[in-house]
């Protein structure tokens, strides 16, 4: 019988804030590549929510808040 304990099989538990952050990227990657309307409202939704369950920081919201900002005022520039 294998002895489990001694790295055969390692489980690492990912936290909350980790699962928030990679989905919140992908979303923002498909946002940068795409830029609808549709997926910033679902960024701007998914963010507050992290917040309000305490998986996103504020901090880590306002930075999330103006990046959007600043790729919003981008596309102005470019239109």
């Amino acid at each position: 019988m294998a002895n489990q304990s001694q790295g055969a099989y390692t489980h690492t538990q990912i936290s909350p804030s980790h699962i928030a952050t990679a989905l919140i990227g992908a979303k923002l990657i498909a946002y940068r590549v795409n830029r609808k309307p549709e997926q910033l409202h679902q960024l701007l939704g998914m963010a507050r929510m992290a917040t309000a369950l305490h998986a996103l920081s504020y901090q880590e919201h306002d930075q999330l808040l103006i990046e959007l900002e600043r790729l919003c005022v981008e596309e102005v520039g470019n239109a």
